[in-house]
């Protein structure tokens, strides 16, 4: 939905939105301790990236919880979302083989998604929020990024195919906006079904369910 432009200093301030810049700020403790390349600064890049997690939530609760939604909030959300992603990657594709072509194909939708938006907000002075297929491409996206820091084969060819299902339904929708910012027609709005939801609902538990079994059984019981 569309967010009247607002921004204010001292939201940066809002709790919310300190969840947000931490998000960022622990790219640089998560890439110490994968350059150690120990089994102990595996587990602790692990928690690092659950942490950041945990923020990408506190920061939605927080702002409904305190009525502190903010334009600032809209923007810093996802953003903090791609720079820990884009910078993430980067240090994954140092340290861990990260492929370069999903790191490009990554960086060339958030590079279009952030043009499109300085557009919208340019020219009809209103920020768009991310969309459901965007938010499922960015925990399908997190998710992959924590197999590659444990080095988890399993994981990663699932979840390869995930981000590439997701990648293209958020790239879709993406293109629905851009296509209406482009004939100056209202921003189509998902209509979300209770078919939708279930059928996500037991995708979701379905993949995780197969996920989290595989981790115990090669990664937990391997280290522990």
């Amino acid at each position: 939905m569309p967010v009247e432009l607002k921004i204010k200093f001292r939201d940066f301030f809002l709790a919310p939105n300190l969840m947000s810049l931490l998000r960022v700020a622990l790219t640089a403790p998560l890439a110490y301790c994968l350059a150690l390349d120990t089994m102990t600064g595996t587990l602790i890049a692990a928690g690092i990236l659950l942490a950041a997690g945990i923020t990408d939530f506190l920061d939605g609760f927080l702002a409904r919880k305190l009525n502190q939604i903010s334009a600032l909030g809209h923007i810093l959300d996802p953003v903090a979302d791609k720079l820990l992603a884009i910078i993430l990657i980067i240090e994954l594709i140092i340290f861990r083989d990260f492929p370069i072509w999903l790191a490009a194909a990554v960086l060339l939708r958030d590079l279009v998604i952030m043009l499109v938006g300085l557009k919208i907000v340019k020219r009809r002075h209103e920020i768009v929020a991310s969309n459901l297929s965007g938010k499922y491409y960015f925990a399908s996206l997190a998710v992959l990024l924590g197999a590659y820091i444990l080095r988890f084969d399993f994981g990663i060819s699932i979840f390869l195919w995930v981000v590439i299902l997701f990648y293209c339904m958020s790239v879709i929708n993406y293109g629905r906006v851009m296509a209406a910012e482009m004939r100056g027609t209202p921003i189509p709005l998902f209509k979300d079904k209770v078919l939708y939801k279930l059928g996500r609902m037991l995708f979701v538990v379905t993949v995780l369910s197969v996920f989290l079994y595989r981790l115990y059984v090669d990664v937990v019981v391997g280290y522990f």
